[in-house]
């Protein structure tokens, strides 16, 4: 009896030893799962197999260079879902790039840079280890073609390949040799928004900055302003429900941090813009000089509308000039990235007000008004 339970065992252990075997090589990592994900992961439409070979391809490009990269530790961008090939979209390469690289964007390391539907498709994978950034840029006759056909893809989907040092440390340390490699544009012109975004997100820039980076299409010392601008009003000006209403009477790229952060758009009739000449601006009042933003919020109590206007003081930083645009506002962005916690460092509150019963902040968006000539009349 004894014997024959033993025997019953060891078949059942070798059984399970051998179904372990076959699981184990179907998942590591080969010249078709460089990452080690199964190969029987679902492969979906042709951008998510063309994601996933972008991932493969970045792996390889990384490992022939030198580095180690492992899963979760790239910082993945693309403006896959925004670019269209063949009028249709190319969401599904999201999907590709998360299975092999486990970037996600519930870790913020999947960043969907916005774009225009006509830019072409391209794809960056920065290995945070070794401070590579693989770049893949989509040829758009060959993947038209593979989609009109159905035909499989390869490699030659892609008409651009090219990889750079970009962590910071390194650009600082090379700021001349690394301003010329840059300057001749490996990354099809994505360049800035790439450097700046992947060094950020690298260095843990909050979900929320990294939404207003997305949406701007790159990071920069003027984004930041507006990221800094919603934080102070978030924490000494809160929306009590009813949400903001903003005015920019000195408009840049602040606008599309601010919009993104307090969900005030055009489109929600709460946002509103205006481009003063440098004579409109001059013939301000003296106290509002620096100002840049109105925001308005209702009061819950009367249902007054009531605001304050801001101006933002921009502080030396400390970074060196090195004669690199891009280099230089990167030494920015990172200083800013380190004090998005402070944003009463930088917001002025030149003037509060509440508008008068029945007047709402539309009132004073209307074409024709100075909305800061008639603020100067409220109490």
């Amino acid at each position: 009896m004894e014997k024959r339970v033993f025997r019953k065992r060891t078949i059942g252990v070798t059984i399970l030893w051998m179904i372990m075997i076959v699981l184990t090589a179907c998942s590591h990592p080969n010249g078709n799962d460089r990452l080690g994900v199964p190969s029987n992961t679902p492969a979906g439409d042709l951008w998510t197999r063309t994601g996933r070979l972008a991932g493969e391809i970045a792996f390889d490009m990384v490992v022939s260079a030198g580095g180690r990269p492992q899963r979760g530790d790239w910082v993945v961008m693309t403006n896959a879902g925004f670019s269209e090939i063949n009028a249709a979209t190319t969401e599904g390469a999201l999907d590709g790039l998360a299975s092999s690289t486990a970037a996600s964007r519930g870790s913020n390391t999947l960043v969907e840079v916005h774009a225009a539907p006509w830019v072409p498709l391209w794809f960056a994978l920065y290995d945070t280890g070794s401070g590579l950034c693989s770049y893949l840029e989509v040829d758009a006759a060959v993947a038209g073609k593979s989609v009109s056909t159905g035909e499989p893809i390869s490699e030659t989907i892609f008409k651009t390949k090219a990889m750079e040092r970009i962590d910071a440390a390194h650009l600082f340390a090379h700021a001349s040799v690394c301003s010329d490699r840059l300057a001749a544009k490996p990354f099809g012109g994505n360049e800035f928004r790439i450097v700046t975004i992947a060094n950020a997100v690298a260095q843990s820039a909050p979900v929320y900055a990294v939404r207003a980076f997305e949406f701007h299409d790159h990071y920069c010392p003027g984004v930041t302003s507006g990221i800094l601008l919603a934080n102070y009003l978030k924490r000494h000006f809160p929306a009590v429900g009813g949400g903001y209403f903003v005015h920019s009477v000195t408009p840049w790229c602040k606008e599309d941090a601010l919009l993104v952060m307090l969900n005030a758009t055009p489109g929600k009739r709460s946002y509103a813009v205006e481009y003063p000449s440098e004579t409109d601006s001059a013939s301000r009042p003296e106290d509002l000089q620096t100002a840049c933003t109105i925001v308005y919020r209702r009061n819950g109590t009367n249902e007054r509308w009531e605001g304050v206007i801001l101006a933002f003081r921009r502080i030396e930083t400390g970074c060196p000039q090195t004669g690199s645009t891009l280099i230089d506002k990167l030494c920015a962005d990172l200083w800013y990235l380190q004090r998005m916690d402070a944003p009463e460092d930088f917001v002025q509150v030149i003037r509060t007000f509440t508008l008068d019963e029945g007047v709402s902040p539309r009132d004073l968006a209307r074409p024709g008004i100075d909305p800061l000539k008639e603020l100067t009349r409220m109490p």
